[in-house]
């Protein structure tokens, strides 16, 4: 790959990162060397080191928006509809979204040991968090909020192993759960 020199610092560091996030999904983290990452994005080991200070800093910054940033966006475009509506939107969306980047999904869940060592918080409690917050402003009931989560979590991760692309087919699943957790 040759070296465009007409990037600004934002579209090499991305560059970057889209090249670590396709290595490390075709090798796993630890397997990953920083050269591997550095010819995949076209650019010498030097060059990477001036945008990231390490392996782990570029896996961290790679995963972020898969972990947080798009159902943080849900959660923000849903925040004014009613329970239901605000439900049915999250679920629909990480189904969707879990469908398309199935890759690095279970990239993420390979490495969840490893992600707990590096960043010394478990990604998994971050991400609960979130859907419980979600949950609290639905209304749920906190008797049935755990039960909720877990229905949430799993329903959401089935799609990873087993994944849906027929919209009508995914409307019609969330529409059932939705269904179970509001009685």
């Amino acid at each position: 790959m040759e070296i465009d020199k007409r990037m600004n610092k934002e579209e090499r560091r991305q560059q970057i990162l889209d090249a670590a996030m396709n290595v490390f999904k075709e090798k796993g983290f630890s397997s990953s060397t920083t050269i591997e990452i550095a010819k995949a994005a076209g650019i010498s080991e030097v060059t990477l080191f001036r945008y990231f200070k390490s392996k782990k800093d570029i896996f961290l910054e790679g995963i972020e928006p898969f972990l947080f940033g798009s159902l943080k966006k849900a959660l923000d475009i849903s925040k004014n509809y009613s329970m239901k509506e605000k439900l049915e939107y999250v679920l629909t969306e990480r189904i969707s979204y879990i469908s398309q980047h199935r890759e690095v999904i279970k990239l993420i869940l390979k490495e969840a040991a490893l992600l707990k060592e590096l960043d010394n918080e478990s990604f998994i409690e971050k991400i609960l968090q979130l859907i419980k917050n979600m949950l609290s402003q639905t209304g749920i009931s906190l008797d049935n909020e755990d039960f909720a989560l877990r229905l949430l979590m799993g329903s959401i991760l089935s799609f990873l192993y087993m994944p849906e692309v027929d919209e009508a087919s995914i409307k019609e699943y969330v529409s059932n759960v939705t269904s179970i957790i509001l009685i």
